[in-house]
């Protein structure tokens, strides 16, 4: 099926720039492209961010991104008047060069401290960035290439922060980036920089660390899944509490999906719910003794049963000792030779006879 343009429609037009489709149209996401062609219909007048926003049906956040994206690239320009307080406060927070310490200004070496929460770059600080830095420069463009989309003002100080505040080099920032992308979270900034900041903490510094760590999440994540439809668990995501612990079962004590099962299958015979501590109570007992594969862990229960079996069998049978303190037990009354309440009657009325004394 193939399309042209209605002659109609050309009874009021507006003109826009060539590259906006030859450089742009491929990279942009929809809601950039609303903002844009709302300021060039309105090409006549200046436009304020909160029309633009109305305008085109979005939302404050995805207004500002948009028009600080096409001002970088130079389709507009943003006028501030000169007492801009935004425009001070940009100024204020752009890093100023570290000031060389004299001889009689400087102090010892500190002990490291922790570190606080960075403040998040300005959108000035991003500009002023972009400029003196190649590198920046770099990760911003090749960042929208391996995210498929237009990366707005939120993205790009979540990427400098990676680079500038973390030392995150590009080339493993941008590997977190394809990473995301392959993983269906192009749009999850928060994903990649979450996973910037732990990097940072653990030093995975240089693309052959990068690589192993992600062949490792791979290699869990396909573990989790093979125990996750073995066992019946419905979430296809450990939570945290469970991640810790199917980390230490499988990264540190090296145990098998098929011993984790029968430790599954143990578990449930004695809890109603699933219970990853009871869980891990079975399996350290197991680690502890040298049980690794399924046999081993089916014959160390068999051996408990047996061991707790014989031990309630002992606990139930009567001591020696015991029985002899108890008295025999009493046979049961023999029938009496004569009528016991005759002669309780007959003792009523008869008044028995005394016999004489025989004189000599």
């Amino acid at each position: 099926m193939t399309y042209t343009i209605n002659p109609a429609a050309f009874g009021g037009m507006f003109a826009l720039p060539v590259s906006l489709a030859d450089d742009h149209l491929r990279m942009a996401s929809g809601s950039f492209l609303k903002a844009i062609l709302y300021v060039y219909r309105h090409a006549d007048r200046p436009v304020q961010t909160d029309a633009v926003a109305a305008g085109a049906g979005l939302s404050a956040d995805e207004t500002a991104d948009a028009l600080a994206y096409w001002a970088e690239k130079g389709l507009l320009l943003e006028e501030r008047p000169a007492d801009d307080p935004a425009e001070e406060a940009g100024r204020e927070a752009t890093p100023k060069e570290p000031q060389p310490q004299t001889a009689q200004t400087a102090l010892p070496p500190e002990k490291e401290t922790v570190r606080l929460k960075p403040q998040k770059p300005t959108y000035a600080m991003i500009c002023q960035r972009i400029k003196e830095s190649e590198a920046v420069r770099f990760l911003f463009a090749e960042a929208q290439e391996k995210l498929g989309r237009t990366i707005g003002t939120s993205d790009q100080a979540a990427l400098l922060l990676l680079h500038d505040y973390y030392g995150l080099p590009v080339e493993v920032i941008l590997t977190i980036c394809e990473y995301a992308s392959s993983h269906g979270k192009a749009n999850n900034v928060n994903y990649i920089y979450t996973v910037g900041v732990d990097w940072s903490r653990r030093e995975i510094d240089t693309l052959e660390l990068a690589d192993a760590e992600f062949s490792k999440i791979e290699t869990a994540n396909a573990r989790w899944e093979e125990f996750r439809q073995q066992a019946g668990l419905k979430n296809r995501t450990p939570t945290k509490p469970q991640l810790k612990y199917f980390t230490v079962w499988t990264d540190e004590w090296h145990f098998p999906t098929e011993t984790l099962l029968v430790a599954f299958a143990q578990m449930s015979k004695n809890t109603a719910d699933v219970s990853f501590p009871y869980m891990h109570k079975i399996l350290s007992d197991w680690h502890k003794n040298g049980v690794t594969d399924a046999g081993s862990a089916e014959a160390a229960i068999k051996s408990f049963t047996e061991k707790m079996d014989a031990a309630a069998a002992k606990k139930a049978k009567p001591s020696p000792y015991g029985a002899r303190s108890k008295p025999d037990p009493q046979p049961e009354d023999r029938p009496a030779s004569y009528d016991i309440e005759k002669a309780m009657r007959e003792s009523e009325t008869t008044v028995p006879k005394l016999r004489k004394k025989e004189r000599r």
